[in-house]
């Protein structure tokens, strides 16, 4: 099972507009790389100028592999994410290329690597039978009946936490710390992780920057097209941030005057959770900047040493 011994890869991972892609290009170009998306909106087609996705050029140079397999109509999530860019990167160090992990989706990258992610049962439509047809209170004296260990673990006004364990026990046949063991998955780890995070101004700088191109690059065609082919507002993507404003603009409910200041904040925002988040990941070099006059000196030496242990 290569989730049990996972072949060297490299990870590079940081908040948006950080730099991480054109970092990753570089040393695929020096190290016989492949890419690894790990950014859940460019897994779906259509979805390439708000999602900053990888140019054809830079796709003709470069493999990379993650990109354009959806469409909108279609769920693709954390779980799913694991099965593939594990059997990917298995398939890419097969070859003698090195695999490289690149993208700022906090989830899918927890989910690769094994850390405090747990593929539980899943039954929407238990779910939402659970949702309509009891009262909050119902659905926690349920839960203290089928399992009261983890009623004890959530607060009575929880009504998510509840309806998410009822879901899972109900589901899985089990109680909710069996279902939580039996989804384990075995630890699938990076040879070598590079952390980019940029002083906060200058990644607000390079944050505006990306939105301000972004927007010459005729945005608003892009979701035009995606709406008229009807994509909903709820399709997991359009509801990504910059879609959803760009769809909020096209509809009205948007002035141009505020379009770019909202998606500008809505990713500042993002790209503070992620820098949350991705404190956590045991990195073996956090970047500030990535001088491209220089890095080959120190980057290359550590990341070879890395992928040799």
């Amino acid at each position: 099972m290569i989730e049990h011994n996972p072949p060297a890869y490299l990870a590079i991972v940081g908040p948006t507009a950080s730099g991480k892609s054109r970092l990753a290009l570089a040393i695929a170009s020096e190290m016989d790389g492949e890419i690894v998306n790990c950014d859940s909106i460019q897994f779906y087609r259509g979805f390439d100028i708000g999602s900053a996705k990888p140019t054809l050029e830079e796709r003709a140079h470069i493999p990379h592999h993650g990109i354009d397999l959806f469409s909108w109509r279609e769920i693709f999530d954390a779980s799913q994410y694991q099965k593939f860019a594990r059997e990917e990167i298995a398939e890419i160090a097969g070859r003698g290329k090195l695999p490289i992990v690149v993208g700022g989706s906090g989830l899918y990258f927890r989910a690769l690597v094994g850390d405090r992610f747990d593929d539980l049962p899943s039954n929407p439509m238990l779910r939402g039978s659970l949702q309509q047809n009891h009262s909050a209170k119902e659905l926690y004296e349920k839960l203290q009946k089928v399992d009261p260990t983890r009623a004890k673990e959530i607060h009575p006004n929880d009504e998510f936490r509840t309806l998410r364990a009822l879901e899972v026990v109900l589901t899985g046949g089990k109680s909710f710390a069996a279902c939580i063991q039996d989804s384990r998955q075995a630890p699938f780890p990076p040879a070598c992780t590079l952390y980019l995070q940029p002083d906060k101004a200058l990644l607000e700088t390079q944050i505006q920057t990306r939105v301000e191109n972004m927007l010459r690059e005729n945005w608003i065609h892009e979701v035009r097209g995606l709406l008229q082919e009807g994509c909903p507002l709820s399709a997991i993507p359009m509801s990504s941030i910059g879609y959803k404003q760009m769809a909020a603009y096209i509809h009205g409910t948007l002035s141009e005057a505020e379009l770019a200041a909202e998606i500008f904040t809505a990713t500042r925002r993002y790209a503070k959770k992620q820098r949350t988040w991705f404190r956590q990941v045991k990195s073996d070099l956090h970047l500030r900047t990535v001088s491209f006059s220089t890095w080959k000196q120190y980057l290359l030496p550590l990341i070879s040493e890395k992928l040799q242990r």
